[in-house]
């Protein structure tokens, strides 16, 4: 084995987390490659505002195959909340004094991209050790936190200023899941290398998919992958479905505590919509079940991305509709795996009257000829090289 470490740092995203798993899975490739991995989170469930038990970390990591690390942290209940920055900075601090008398220069730390008092610390870090340093950014803070409060989100956003400006510079490499990402990094280091490595999809989870011919039918069944949070609008699909009995759409993962979830059933309720179905939360490995006999898969999100459902639908051998002008509706037009509309339903359902079934076929094909190049298995080589 390398005698060389490589630190993974996942404040909410581990192997206890059921949503997000590209770091364990991360951990999981570098061992199978022989490298020395010691793993950091928290002990807080950010997806569902908890502490994880006792029986989930023992359950978690028994027989696993690293060094997982567990800090305990403040924990919040809001995502905008002033707990929430406080316990970020006490992890982030608490984390920096462990690493100052356990890392060495030839060693590797790999994090997220927030929060950014992480970010921060570890830039300090690398002058103190001379350890490399790489950031994968997955999220940009202050733009993608939406915060309503003009003053709050004034404050907030001179709060990570305060942090960034002085130590995004510093990275060694970094990389980013969606192109327009790149930007946000140039907006604090000019020169700071940066390769685009998308989310992809996981070759254990997707291995069974069965390439099935589209075929004709009466109806064109759509999938949505989502919660209905503020940055997810279907309003657009809804009113084209509510004229439109040739097409049925399917919303998997929202379990009634979306923020548009109101909005949503009571508009199906109001225009008596029966072509549409809402599934709760699912398991992540159930997921192949619900996309295989699907058809088209939809992404309606309002903020720039590449999110992990785009992967799920090309995993799935979906063609993707993408609603809006975004880093999702650039990755599949200049792939030819979908369609893109402007934001409203009466682009879109223009789209869907002009589709035809030589059009869904022809993009199915497509998406099956170059899903490999996306799947996890190509991405961790792909990061392998750029850190190691």
């Amino acid at each position: 084995m390398n005698t060389n470490k490589i630190y993974l740092i996942g404040p909410t995203e581990s192997i206890l987390t059921k949503r997000g798993n590209r770091f364990p899975n991360m951990a999981k490739f570098f061992v199978e490659e022989n490298e020395e991995v010691i793993y950091y989170t928290s002990n807080f469930y950010h997806a569902e505002k908890r502490f994880f038990s006792k029986q989930e970390i023992n359950e978690a990591v028994n027989g696993l195959d690293y060094k997982f690390k567990i800090l305990s942290v403040l924990g919040y209940y809001s995502n905008v909340s002033p707990r929430r920055v406080i316990s970020n900075f006490l992890f982030s601090v608490r984390l920096f004094f462990i690493l100052l008398f356990k890392v060495s220069k030839h060693d590797k730390i790999l994090l997220p991209s927030r929060p950014v008092e992480l970010i921060f610390f570890i830039a300090m870090l690398k002058k103190i050790k001379g350890v490399k340093i790489y950031l994968d950014i997955q999220d940009i803070w202050p733009d993608a936190l939406e915060i309503e409060n003009k003053i709050k989100k004034k404050v907030f956003e001179l709060y990570c200023n305060l942090f960034l400006n002085p130590s995004l510079k510093h990275y060694t490499a970094t990389l980013h899941v969606a192109p327009s990402f790149k930007l946000w990094l140039r907006r604090y280091a000019e020169i700071t290398p940066s390769s685009f490595v998308p989310l992809g999809w996981e070759n254990e989870r997707w291995f069974s998919v069965a390439l099935k011919e589209y075929e004709e039918s009466n109806i064109i069944k759509m999938v949505c992958v989502a919660q209905l949070q503020h940055q997810i609008d279907v309003m657009p699909i809804l009113e084209v479905l509510k004229n439109n009995n040739k097409l049925h759409l399917t919303i998997l993962g929202e379990d009634g505590t979306g923020e548009r979830y109101i909005e949503v059933i009571n508009y199906i309720n109001n225009n008596a919509i029966t072509n549409i179905e809402i599934i709760g939360k699912i398991n992540r490995k159930d997921m192949v079940d619900y996309l295989e006999n699907k058809d088209i898969g939809v992404l309606p999100m309002i903020t720039s991305s590449l999110p992990n459902k785009i992967f799920d639908y090309m995993a799935a051998m979906l063609p993707i509709i993408v609603l809006g002008d975004n880093d999702s509706s650039n990755f599949v037009v200049e792939n030819k795996i979908g369609w893109q509309c402007n934001f409203n339903s009466e682009d879109l359902n223009i789209l869907l009257k002009n589709m035809k079934t030589t059009d869904i076929q022809s993009k199915k094909k497509q998406v099956v000829s170059i899903r490999d190049e996306f799947s996890r298995d190509i991405l961790h080589k792909k990061i392998k090289y750029i850190i190691t």
